[in-house]
């Protein structure tokens, strides 16, 4: 869950536009997104339009496991890195900030660990620089403590990943517009330190902002797989499953993936003949899927049927 939009001297209708768009982004109303950003042409400041654009490229390729937008992600990426290369002003820095966040997030993803690394430092550079200007833009602190909390990870140092929890949960308390995407950020967090049932806690709590939400509702997923509640995760599976037919049924590599992590909560619930059975239902939508821009995620998810000996 990886989109950044921070909210810091903004004007009332600024914060107003971006509002309504987080809300259309976050359950995934793309089309509506694509009108409100038509819209807003000409209307908003161009470097905050720019960073709503590739919001909504990062979260549309995430929710369909499609790099359909990746060439004009990285074209507006590299354009606005390129127009505000020197930021004048605080505001300016924050924004080219969630510029190289989200790039950090689009390279992590391909698994680009050098240039994901050197944009999430550049990232975290901006965002400190900005924070230190002026400390209540706790917004600002949500990437930087991811950053803190990774690093910290990455060193086995206590310290540093306790400071990054730290600065997360400020954002909870005290954030903007980003305080959503620190409950889910804390989800990630606990996962990784193995600490479901806080996991579990924050997801519920991100999911409460947007009920309708699958991106949130994917995050709870991983979460209750995470605390072996396999019943819970079984349960939530299968409402991502029934939106992604409701709302996008021509995704059948979403729903594929819907369908195996189904087979993983039943197994963990040791109903090993219905998971095999739900895993050859995930083959048959992968098979089925035509979109050359899912490729990716097809092979990653026929790999993984693979070693459960669906092939």
């Amino acid at each position: 869950m990886s989109v950044f939009l921070v909210g810091y001297i903004f004007t009332p209708w600024e914060v107003a536009q971006i509002d309504t768009f987080s809300s259309l982004l976050y359950t995934e109303k793309f089309r509506k997104v694509e009108e409100r950003l038509r819209y807003l042409e000409g209307r908003m400041d161009p470097l905050i339009l720019g960073v709503m654009r590739l919001a909504y490229y990062q979260l549309y390729m995430s929710d369909n496991n499609t790099e359909r937008y990746y060439d004009e992600f990285v074209s507006l990426m590299d354009e606005l890195r390129g127009r505000y290369a020197k930021p004048k002003s605080t505001r300016e820095k924050m924004l080219l900030a969630t510029v190289y966040a989200m790039g950090a997030v689009l390279y992590g993803r391909r698994r680009s660990i050098p240039k994901a690394l050197d944009f999430g430092r550049r990232a975290f550079n901006l965002y400190r620089e900005a924070y230190g200007e002026d400390t209540t833009v706790y917004d600002a602190l949500l990437p930087m403590g991811l950053y803190d909390y990774a690093i910290g990870y990455l060193t086995r140092s206590k310290g540093r990943k306790r400071e990054g929890i730290r600065k997360v949960k400020v954002v909870m308390e005290r954030g903007s517009l980003a305080k959503p995407l620190a409950y889910a950020g804390l989800v990630y967090i606990f996962v990784f330190d193995n600490k479901p049932g806080r996991a579990v806690s924050y997801g519920l709590k991100a999911l409460h902002m947007y009920p309708e939400s699958r991106t949130f509702r994917w995050i709870l997923g991983q979460a209750y797989l995470k605390a072996a509640m396999y019943e819970k995760a079984l349960n939530t599976y299968r409402e991502i499953e029934g939106d992604l037919r409701r709302r996008n049924p021509s995704c059948k590599v979403c729903i594929a993936e819907a369908l195996y992590y189904q087979g993983e909560s039943l197994e963990g619930m040791g109903r090993r003949k219905e998971a095999k059975s739900t895993w050859w239902r995930a083959l048959y939508y992968l098979k089925r899927e035509r979109d050359p821009h899912r490729r990716r995620k097809v092979e990653e998810l026929r790999k993984r049927l693979a070693k459960r000996g669906v092939r």
